[in-house]
């Protein structure tokens, strides 16, 4: 029987979902079984249960410092089935400020770590991913959010000599790390 691993996450804007999906084919490619769950646009009493999974990753946009509520609020809801250490937990970020390498251990610190605390887990893997900064037409973000996020890319484009398209989608995930993150959790499995 193929292990199965559920990817909850709360995303805002579409990078935390676009990385949950690459997760997903990368577990899928391991031969194990995924389900993806959207804890926005589901119902808390419809979300799943996590009983039938081995293995659960949890995903987080951050915004004005932030983790959006449902994965914090899944984690609550199952904090005593991860307490007893039978399954394997996974958390990740995606934020803006971890787009900076120089960052990521701070908002692992701020965002993960922390978050862990506060509800009583303790993850088997977690790291922090870029972000995305989508100026363009097609972007899910409202005026004043575009607005905040580009005077925030402003200061980053100049503190950290980053190149910064104000019309256009600025990707500055490291597919590699969603790939390896996922490969690990993979491996924490099998093992």
């Amino acid at each position: 029987m193929p292990k199965k691993v559920l990817i909850a996450y709360g995303s805002r804007y579409g990078s935390t979902e676009e990385i949950s999906q690459e997760i997903a084919k990368v577990l899928e490619k391991q031969d194990l079984q995924v389900q993806i769950v959207d804890l926005r646009k589901t119902k808390p009493g419809d979300w799943p249960s996590i009983e039938p999974f081995d293995g659960v990753l949890v995903g987080s946009g951050i915004k004005i410092m932030k983790w959006v509520k449902e994965p914090q609020e899944f984690l609550s809801k199952h904090k005593g089935e991860f307490q007893k250490g039978k399954k394997k937990l996974g958390l990740f970020i995606s934020s803006g400020f971890a787009s900076i390498p120089g960052n990521r251990e701070k908002a692992i610190q701020d965002w993960i770590e922390k978050v862990m605390e506060k509800v009583g887990v303790k993850a088997d893997l977690y790291d922090a991913f870029g972000g995305v900064f989508d100026f363009s037409e097609s972007s899910r973000m409202g005026g004043l959010d575009k607005r905040m996020l580009k005077m925030a890319a402003k200061g980053m484009s100049k503190e950290f000599d980053m190149k910064i398209d104000e019309k256009g989608r600025n990707d500055f995930r490291d597919w590699n790390q969603i790939r390896s993150f996922a490969e690990k959790f993979a491996e924490l499995l099998k093992s």
